[in-house]
């Protein structure tokens, strides 16, 4: 029998298949995970776009860039400044100083040990400071602290030093296998030492500014530029190329006035001179009379236990009563205004005068009698110019004052260098304390404030045909040997007087020197005018006597040279403390006089003597002039070149002098040939013995100086060809 079969049917579906419900769960999940990765994405695309424009973008860039990159200033080189012919007085010079990175990405731990105990000998051995075993202390536990800017020592080292110093053991290395770092950075240095350090000045890091290094800083720095870099491994930072980056510009060279020679001549004279007389400061100044060049300026001030230093410009920043030196200027106001004449006589008494309320007295003890007004300058009697000043200005005391203002000594000179002291002129119609004494203190020097620079720009004044021009430091600004700005010479007023009044005026100068408190500047070699000045100091409030009963005096004596010719014009100024029982000398012509004469001498010698050195025509043969022994050939170059007639010609060869008689002396060298062995080079000089040596074809070495005295080989010993000989010198 046959069962019937079963047949099941399913629902026909229009669609799909129908999926599982195991199916159907991990779809939903799949879509799930997508909605929450598409979000995600979005989100964080939302906060790049936020992070790159948003509120908070310029912090979080600024984070970035500081921790990546970073700009550094770039500072350009500074300026040097030069004498007047060209000589370094100031230069930036690089010196380096000595770190090591111990974290250094490729200073390994065993790289350090093998090479830090050589490392520490060539240290040790360099410097000098320290240990070897110091040295590897430091060193070790620098690198056991991972310190990334261990300091080596405390001695920065210059560019020669630095080239041995990278060949050190572990320094050859590099930044970043050996650690080594040498920081830069510019020290300035004086070639000539202390020489016009004062004037020269500074700029420290406090921004105190002093001197040409001062006055002209914002040219000689330069400007500074940028430079982008990037950090890439520990803390080393390299350099990259980008729109950010700004070259620097290199700051101007200074060209100044200052002339070396003369320079070294005033200092070493002021300071010489201030430990002579005890002085407690002085400074001298010369200057050029028609161009206002200072040539030369020093200051020196005597410390307490006797060393000398130059802390102070006195020449520029020290106002003080000038004493007798500003008579001058009420002599050309008493000319040129008041119409006197240096016939005019005066009364000046036995030296002590009572006018008005001041009790006026001359230095001469008895006094002077009857004078006329051009001897009451050269005698420089306070009772007669005082006399003079009354009579014509008593009772017009601002006229008095504004011929003064008409010559220009009331107006700051608006000095190329800080510091200068501004003067005081008092006037009665002006509250800065003027009173019934002040005419009378004027007329001989008190009552009023100059520092020195202003009574050498008066003098200089009427060296220069009443011409008053500005005193200058600088002359030009140069780069890359171009220059870039000139300095001309500065007129502050044209004519301090007339031409009438400045013939008197210099007249009653060299009067004087010839017949009053300058005689010590006589010579017959030229003619000086001058005229010198004492003051006592004001010791503040409390008058022209200290406590002790002492009084400080200020000596100064101004004038030009030669008189007939002004080429300069000098200022000397020394301060100086007197006891109460004190018999130092303390007035103008005796204190500042000797130094101004020395100055002087050597200014006159330095400036005529040297520059007009060179003969312009034959010269007749001297036969009392001796020559020293040397070399023929040198002598008749010589001879010829001074053009000098009447000598014999001198043969080639040999050493040739000149005696007494005028004859003409050669005595011949030694044969210098191999066959006649070594020869005798006893008597001669160096150049004569080191050719003779080599044409025998000897090797020759010496010590000493002088002539040859001994040597190592004795004279006719043959000769090997490539022999060393020593040759000793002597100047005996």
């Amino acid at each position: 029998m046959t069962l019937p079969v079963r047949q099941t049917t399913e629902p026909e579906t229009s669609g799909n298949p129908q999926r599982s419900p195991i199916k159907e769960a991990i779809l939903r999940r799949v879509k799930l995970l997508y909605i929450l990765f598409l979000f995600t994405g979005l989100a964080v695309l939302i906060r790049i776009v936020w992070l790159q424009i948003g509120s908070g973008s310029s912090t979080l860039r600024d984070l970035s860039n500081k921790y990546s990159y970073r700009t550094e200033i770039v500072e350009g080189a500074r300026g040097n400044i030069y004498s007047d012919d060209g000589r370094l007085l100031a230069i930036s010079i690089p010196y380096y100083e000595l770190r090591m990175d111990m974290a250094a990405g490729g200073l390994s731990e065993k790289r350090f040990f093998d090479k830090v105990d050589s490392l520490s000998t060539c240290l040790s051995d360099f410097f000098g400071d320290k240990t070897p075993e110091e040295y590897h202390k430091e060193l070790v536990e620098a690198q056991a602290a991972r310190k990334r800017f261990h300091l080596i020592t405390r001695r920065k080292v210059n560019f020669l030093e630095l080239q041995t110093i990278r060949q050190f053991p572990l320094f050859r290395l590099g930044a970043n296998r050996g650690g080594f770092m040498a920081i830069e950075s510019n020290r300035r240095v004086n070639p000539h030492g202390e020489l016009a350090r004062r004037t020269l000045g500074f700029v420290n890091q406090w921004g105190v500014k002093l001197g040409i290094e001062g006055g002209f800083d914002n040219y000689l720095k330069g400007e500074p530029g940028q430079m982008l870099k990037q950090k890439i491994s520990g803390n080393f930072w390299t350099p990259i190329a980008s729109d950010r980056n700004i070259d620097p510009i290199d700051g101007y060279d200074v060209v100044s006035t200052l002339n070396i020679e003369m320079q070294d001549m005033v200092q070493s004279a002021l300071r010489e001179w201030i430990v002579e007389v005890e002085a407690d400061w002085g400074c001298v100044a010369v200057m050029e009379v028609q161009t206002g060049d200072i040539k030369a300026l020093s200051n020196v001030t005597r410390r307490s236990d006797g060393t000398l230093v130059e802390d102070y410009n006195y020449v520029i920043g020290m106002s003080m009563e000038p004493g007798s030196t500003f008579k001058l200027a009420g002599l050309i106001a008493l000319l040129d205004d008041a119409h006197m004449s240096l016939s005019t006589p005066i009364e000046t008494g036995n030296g002590v005068e009572q006018i008005g309320p001041v009790r006026v007295v001359d230095s001469h003890i008895g006094g002077f009698g009857r004078l006329t007004l051009q001897q009451v300058f050269e005698k420089s009697s306070n009772i007669g110019m005082a006399k003079a000043v009354n009579r014509a200005y008593g009772s017009q005391p601002a006229k008095f004052v504004n011929a003064l203002n008409r010559i220009g000594i009331h107006k700051p000179l608006d000095l190329q260098l800080a510091g200068e002291a501004k003067p005081l002129i008092k006037h009665p119609a002006i509250r800065n304390g003027w009173d019934g004494t002040t005419l009378t203190m004027m007329s001989y020097g008190y009552a009023l404030r100059l520092a020195p620079i202003h009574t050498l720009t008066l003098f200089n004044a009427v060296a220069n045909d009443g011409v008053m021009v500005k005193p200058m430091f600088v002359r030009e600004l140069r780069q890359y040997d171009k220059t870039v700005l000139r300095f001309p010479t500065d007129t502050l007023n044209p004519a301090i007087c007339s031409k009438s009044t400045l013939r008197d005026v210099q007249r009653a100068m060299e009067g004087a020197v010839t017949n009053g408190t300058g005689r010590l500047l006589l010579n017959p070699k030229y003619r000086v005018a001058a005229k010198t000045g004492t003051a006592q100091v004001a010791i503040g409030r409390h008058g022209y006597v200290s406590r002790s009963g002492g009084r400080h005096y200020l000596g100064s004596i101004a004038g030009y040279l030669p008189a007939d010719r002004p080429k300069y014009s000098i200022v000397v100024a020394l301060k100086t403390y007197h006891s109460e029982n004190s018999q130092k000398t303390y007035y103008g012509g005796s204190l500042a006089g000797p130094l101004f004469k020395t100055v002087a001498d050597r200014v006159f010698s330095m400036h005529y003597n040297v520059t007009n050195r060179v003969v312009t025509r034959p010269q007749t043969f001297d036969p009392m002039l001796n020559a020293l022994s040397g070399s023929a050939s040198a002598l008749d170059s010589l001879l010829r070149e001074l053009r000098v007639t009447g000598t014999p010609r001198l043969p080639y060869e040999g050493r040739a002098a000149i005696d007494s008689g005028g004859r003409v002396v050669v005595s011949h060298p030694v044969s210098a040939t191999s066959d006649s062995g070594v020869p005798d080079f006893r008597g001669l000089t160096l150049i004569e013995a080191l050719e003779r040596a080599e044409s025998v074809g000897l090797k020759p070495k010496f010590v000493g100086m002088g002539t040859v005295r001994s040597q190592s080989l004795p004279s006719g010993t043959p000769i090997e060809s490539g022999s060393e000989i020593t040759l000793t010198l002597d100047r005996q």
